[in-house]
């Protein structure tokens, strides 16, 4: 007797589709049938199809890609905010092989806005770093860390593909990142950006600001990270006090 039965006309096409998702029928990325196609399939109207649809994207199993269609959505990192935490160690939980692209490091005057979160004049020159982050080679975040170049000299000679900026930061300057405060807003993507993450202009995706405070409450780094809306998603945890 099918499982099926009794169950509304677009329960039965969530539940077919799910099934052939968890069967590998339908594995991440593959492209699900047209509406037409659904409604032919299933013998149900269009507006039947569409709630089946809407209920399978706004869950996360399905995805719809701008004039491109509805594709099965890959699993999402997910990051519980609630303690310091850095990207490497977050993909290595997931059981994941991290990885950096450095894009650029040198030496720049802080704007402003940098200058501001660092606690230092505008115009200090700091150490910029920019990087895709990576897991299992797909790119998930790109990045731009700044730290001040007078606490930090000779950091913009270091090898960020294979070292890991808070590691240097505690094994050759002894200091240790203790906390960080973010903020995280939503964006459509940039063609820039799109391009560095392989993703289509005007994909959804998160602004996260990073200032990462060192033992003694001292601002060392600002971050500006760009990620990807698909692939990372943060939760947030409750407790009553």
């Amino acid at each position: 007797m099918s499982t099926t039965t009794g169950l509304p006309l677009y329960r039965r096409i969530e539940t077919d589709l799910r099934d052939r998702i968890r069967s590998g029928e339908l594995p991440p990325g593959a492209r699900i049938e047209t509406e037409l196609e659904l409604m032919e399939r299933h013998g149900v109207s269009r507006a039947t199809v569409r709630q089946a649809l809407g209920g399978l994207i706004a869950s996360g199993a399905l995805e719809v890609r701008r004039g491109l269609g509805t594709f099965v959505a890959a699993a999402r990192f997910e990051h519980t905010i609630g303690g310091f935490y850095s990207f490497s160690r977050e993909i290595e939980r997931h059981g994941r092989r991290p990885g950096t692209r450095v894009l650029a490091l040198g030496l720049e005057p802080a704007d402003d806005a940098v200058a501001a979160a660092l606690g230092i004049a505008a115009g200090t020159s700091v150490v910029a770093l920019r990087r895709i982050r990576l897991a299992d080679d797909e790119p998930l975040v790109v990045e731009t860390s700044r730290l001040p170049a007078a606490r930090f000299p000779g950091l913009e000679s270091v090898d960020f593909s294979a070292a890991r900026l808070y590691d240097v930061l505690s094994t050759t300057y002894g200091c240790r990142p203790s906390r960080a405060r973010e903020t995280f807003e939503p964006i459509l993507l940039s063609a820039a950006e799109a391009e560095v993450l392989g993703q289509r202009p005007g994909e959804p995706a998160l602004r996260v600001e990073r200032v990462a405070f060192d033992e003694d409450d001292e601002p060392i780094e600002h971050c500006r990270s760009t990620v990807r809306g698909d692939r990372y998603r943060y939760a947030v945890e409750l407790r009553d006090r």
